[in-house]
């Protein structure tokens, strides 16, 4: 018996929607390399100190070559970034048409033009745009005056309300530490803003014109401008919430940053404070020099999508995909090294070997590939290889506890997904 794995990169991209194209190409990249790890011997190594600190060299012989392909393979992905930081950002930004991410201050304007395409930009990096998408941002005909630029991960125009939101996103409660959520609404971010909206100072320039944060959201009709720290989550899959942060994250360090923020805006001759939450940390902020309306505020869990969008999406939709590729791939690498080390023979050698010498299992691998590693074709090229080739996957290369036929669908369907 075997089990069928769900695996995102036995399929064809150009079927996936954009929420599993965000996972693809990161984990297209971490398979190819456990794929090199599981058939390349010199794919990583540990220098001599490296091997006495790690315990290498005082390992029990029984275990040696297992801990040192558990320490490799585990280093390598941990290290691996696989686009994981900027996933959550993503998976929100694609959830609206005129959303985005990194919503740069100084290409304000290139979003509010084109904000499809920056879109575009934000999720597949400017590198991936055709030439005159790119030609576009090269030759934007607005520059930058202004002193200190302020990078926010996530923001939406909402066309109807003629309104802008950003928000600076926080996966969990315990994200960043105490001196980056205060900060936030400080020094790095909303006091930057804060300060460009006191001075009204000319931050953009087109030909001869010249404009403030204030006066270019005029010039595109924008009437309000919301600006908010977002917590997504509570230490576990749950939505965040201001009492969940209160008892296990830095809602303490959130309130210094706000209180302080306040006060700066009090200072202020040209803001006015029109409603203040000192608890649900918000206020509505009103301009002396102009009727565009300013929120700043925190936001947790199920708000952050109603405010973001104007629409309920629950924050847990954003982990709904589930795919084996990840652990599945990194067990049987380790596994699969492990025995590489020990004897320079696994599972994935031995049918990588097999595949150069026989013409019909090329044949039946690559009509496993192209159908998506479907149960009927993958148990197919089982049967013929536990029938042909039995004496070559010796038990020896066989982990402890695993059965000969399950393992063997599982090596194969990793093997897939790094060759599909």
């Amino acid at each position: 018996m075997f089990i069928k794995r769900n695996l995102l990169c036995v399929k064809s991209k150009n079927r996936l929607d954009l929420g599993e194209l965000l996972l693809y190409e990161p984990y297209k990249n971490i398979l190819i390399s456990f794929k090199d790890l599981c058939i390349n011997v010199d794919a990583c190594d540990f220098d001599p100190v490296a091997k006495v600190y790690h315990g290498l060299l005082s390992a029990p012989q029984e275990i040696k070559e297992y801990y040192e392909s558990l320490l490799g393979v585990t280093s390598y992905y941990q290290h691996s970034q696989g686009g994981k930081g900027k996933y959550i950002e993503k998976k929100l930004a694609s959830s609206f048409q005129t959303s985005s991410l990194n919503i740069e201050l100084s290409q304000l304007p290139i979003w509010l033009e084109y904000p499809e395409l920056h879109k575009k930009k934000g999720i597949f990096t400017l590198q991936s745009l055709p030439p005159d998408e790119k030609s576009i941002f090269r030759t934007s005909n607005w520059d930058w005056l202004g002193d200190n630029d302020v990078n926010i991960d996530v923001g939406s125009i909402i066309q109807e309300e003629k309104a802008i939101v950003l928000v600076e996103i926080k996966n969990r409660v315990d994200s960043g530490g105490v001196a980056a959520r205060r900060e936030i609404w400080t020094s790095r971010k909303f006091g930057i803003i804060v300060e460009y909206l006191n001075s009204n100072k000319k931050l953009f320039r087109r030909k001869n014109e010249t404009f403030s944060l204030i006066e270019l959201l005029e010039l595109f009709k924008i009437q309000t401008f919301e600006i908010y720290i977002g917590v997504l989550f509570d230490k576990g899959d749950n939505p965040a919430t201001l009492e969940i942060d209160r008892i296990n994250g830095f809602y303490s360090a959130s309130k210094e940053g706000y209180e302080y923020l306040k006060e700066q805006i009090k200072q202020s001759k040209t803001i006015n404070i029109i409603t203040e939450d000192s608890v649900t940390l918000k206020m509505t902020l009103g301009l002396t020099y102009s009727k565009v309306k300013v929120e700043i505020g925190a936001l947790y869990g199920n708000d952050i999508p109603l405010k973001l969008f104007r629409k309920k999406l629950p924050v847990s939709d954003l982990l709904l995909l589930k795919y084996d590729d990840i652990w599945l791939s990194q067990l049987i690498t380790i596994d699969e090294r492990a025995m590489l080390l020990k004897y320079r023979r696994n599972y994935s050698t031995i049918f990588l070997d097999l595949l150069k010498r026989d013409h019909n299992l090329r044949v039946q691998f690559d009509k496993l590939i192209k159908t998506g590693c479907e149960e009927i074709e993958l148990k197919d090229i089982l049967n013929y290889l536990l029938a042909n080739y039995s004496d070559a996957f010796q038990d020896i290369f066989l982990p402890s506890g695993k059965k000969k036929e399950e393992y063997l669908a599982d090596v194969i369907q990793v093997l897939c997904a790094a060759e599909a």
